[in-house]
Protein backbone atom coordinates (compact mmCIF):
# COMPACT_ATOMS: atom_id res chain seq x y z
CA UNK A 1 0.00 0.00 0.00
CA UNK A 2 1.21 3.33 -1.07
CA UNK A 3 0.80 6.67 0.81
CA UNK A 4 -2.18 9.17 -0.97
CA UNK A 5 0.29 11.00 -2.42
CA UNK A 6 2.85 8.80 -4.15
CA UNK A 7 -0.32 6.75 -5.54
CA UNK A 8 -2.04 9.84 -7.06
CA UNK A 9 1.11 10.87 -8.81
CA UNK A 10 0.94 6.69 -10.30
CA UNK A 11 -2.43 7.22 -11.23
CA UNK A 12 -1.82 10.80 -12.65
CA UNK A 13 0.99 9.67 -14.32
CA UNK A 14 -0.82 6.25 -15.70
CA UNK A 15 -3.41 8.74 -16.88
CA UNK A 16 -1.81 10.75 -18.56
CA UNK A 17 -0.17 8.54 -20.75
CA UNK A 18 -3.15 7.00 -21.88
CA UNK A 19 -4.58 10.50 -22.46
CA UNK A 20 -1.61 11.27 -24.30
CA UNK A 21 -1.43 8.50 -26.25
CA UNK A 22 -5.07 8.57 -27.43
CA UNK A 23 -4.60 12.46 -28.35
CA UNK A 24 -1.81 11.92 -30.36
CA UNK A 25 -3.18 9.12 -32.65
CA UNK A 26 -3.46 10.05 -35.98
CA UNK A 27 -2.18 13.28 -35.41
CA UNK A 28 0.50 14.79 -38.39
CA UNK A 29 2.79 17.55 -38.25
CA UNK A 30 0.47 19.50 -40.52
CA UNK A 31 -2.49 18.78 -38.30
CA UNK A 32 -0.82 19.61 -34.83
CA UNK A 33 0.19 23.23 -36.07
CA UNK A 34 -3.38 23.51 -37.89
CA UNK A 35 -5.23 22.74 -34.57
CA UNK A 36 -4.87 25.05 -32.05
CA UNK A 37 -7.00 22.64 -29.46
CA UNK A 38 -4.74 19.49 -30.70
CA UNK A 39 -1.77 21.09 -30.07
CA UNK A 40 -2.72 22.59 -26.90
CA UNK A 41 -3.33 19.13 -25.56
CA UNK A 42 -0.51 17.80 -26.60
CA UNK A 43 1.69 20.61 -25.09
CA UNK A 44 0.01 20.56 -21.82
CA UNK A 45 -0.34 16.83 -21.61
CA UNK A 46 3.84 16.75 -22.03
CA UNK A 47 4.39 19.48 -19.48
CA UNK A 48 2.09 17.16 -17.12
CA UNK A 49 3.66 13.97 -17.62
CA UNK A 50 7.55 15.67 -17.26
CA UNK A 51 6.34 17.51 -14.01
CA UNK A 52 4.45 14.49 -12.67
CA UNK A 53 7.84 12.53 -13.32
CA UNK A 54 9.85 15.26 -11.55
CA UNK A 55 7.39 15.13 -8.54
CA UNK A 56 7.65 11.35 -8.12
CA UNK A 57 11.94 11.63 -8.36
CA UNK A 58 11.19 14.12 -5.41
CA UNK A 59 9.20 11.90 -3.72
CA UNK A 60 11.84 9.31 -3.89
CA UNK A 61 14.54 11.78 -2.76
CA UNK A 62 12.83 12.63 -0.20
CA UNK A 63 12.03 9.22 1.37
CA UNK A 64 15.41 8.39 1.26
CA UNK A 65 16.41 11.94 3.31
CA UNK A 66 18.29 12.78 -0.17
CA UNK A 67 18.16 17.20 -0.82
CA UNK A 68 16.13 17.51 -3.76
CA UNK A 69 18.20 19.49 -6.62
CA UNK A 70 17.54 22.67 -7.56
CA UNK A 71 16.42 21.73 -11.44
CA UNK A 72 13.66 19.10 -12.82
CA UNK A 73 16.84 17.34 -15.11
CA UNK A 74 19.05 17.27 -12.11
CA UNK A 75 16.03 16.05 -9.56
CA UNK A 76 15.58 13.10 -12.04
CA UNK A 77 18.93 12.24 -12.18
CA UNK A 78 19.50 12.36 -8.51
CA UNK A 79 17.61 9.51 -8.52
CA UNK A 80 19.91 7.06 -10.62
CA UNK A 81 21.41 5.48 -7.04
CA UNK A 82 17.75 3.71 -6.95
CA UNK A 83 16.78 3.09 -10.22
CA UNK A 84 19.77 3.19 -12.88
CA UNK A 85 20.43 4.22 -15.96
CA UNK A 86 16.94 4.88 -16.78
CA UNK A 87 17.30 8.49 -15.38
CA UNK A 88 19.66 9.14 -18.31
CA UNK A 89 16.70 8.50 -20.71
CA UNK A 90 14.22 10.34 -18.71
CA UNK A 91 16.38 13.25 -17.95
CA UNK A 92 16.63 14.60 -21.14
CA UNK A 93 12.69 15.35 -22.15
CA UNK A 94 13.03 17.44 -19.30
CA UNK A 95 14.20 19.89 -22.27
CA UNK A 96 11.55 18.89 -24.61
CA UNK A 97 8.71 20.22 -21.75
CA UNK A 98 10.65 23.47 -21.37
CA UNK A 99 10.77 24.08 -24.74
CA UNK A 100 7.20 23.02 -25.46
CA UNK A 101 5.70 25.12 -22.61
CA UNK A 102 8.02 28.10 -23.22
CA UNK A 103 5.95 27.93 -27.00
CA UNK A 104 9.10 27.84 -28.79
CA UNK A 105 6.71 26.60 -32.20
CA UNK A 106 8.95 25.67 -34.62
CA UNK A 107 10.77 22.90 -32.34
CA UNK A 108 6.99 21.72 -30.62
CA UNK A 109 6.08 19.39 -33.22
CA UNK A 110 9.68 17.49 -32.41
CA UNK A 111 9.25 17.59 -29.13
CA UNK A 112 5.98 15.93 -29.17
CA UNK A 113 7.33 13.39 -31.31
CA UNK A 114 10.77 12.65 -28.96
CA UNK A 115 8.56 12.01 -26.22
CA UNK A 116 6.32 10.00 -28.04
CA UNK A 117 9.23 7.46 -28.45
CA UNK A 118 10.04 7.76 -25.67
CA UNK A 119 6.91 6.09 -23.55
CA UNK A 120 8.60 2.81 -23.05
CA UNK A 121 11.21 4.37 -21.06
CA UNK A 122 8.73 6.56 -18.67
CA UNK A 123 6.90 3.31 -18.19
CA UNK A 124 10.15 1.91 -17.28
CA UNK A 125 10.93 4.76 -14.55
CA UNK A 126 7.87 4.41 -13.33
CA UNK A 127 7.69 1.05 -12.49
CA UNK A 128 11.48 0.64 -11.06
CA UNK A 129 9.96 3.81 -8.94
CA UNK A 130 7.20 2.00 -7.49
CA UNK A 131 8.84 -0.85 -5.02
CA UNK A 132 10.63 2.40 -3.10
CA UNK A 133 6.77 3.34 -2.22
CA UNK A 134 5.21 0.00 -1.35
CA UNK A 135 4.56 0.17 2.25
CA UNK A 136 5.61 -3.08 4.22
Amino acid sequence: MMDNKIYRLFAFINDTLDYFLSKIEGVTRDLYFADRDKRNILDKSINDLILCLTDIAEECLKKHKRDIPDTYRDTILACHEFVGDIVLKIAPLVKHRNETIHQYLKVNWQNIVIVKSKVNEIKEFVDKMKPFFAKR
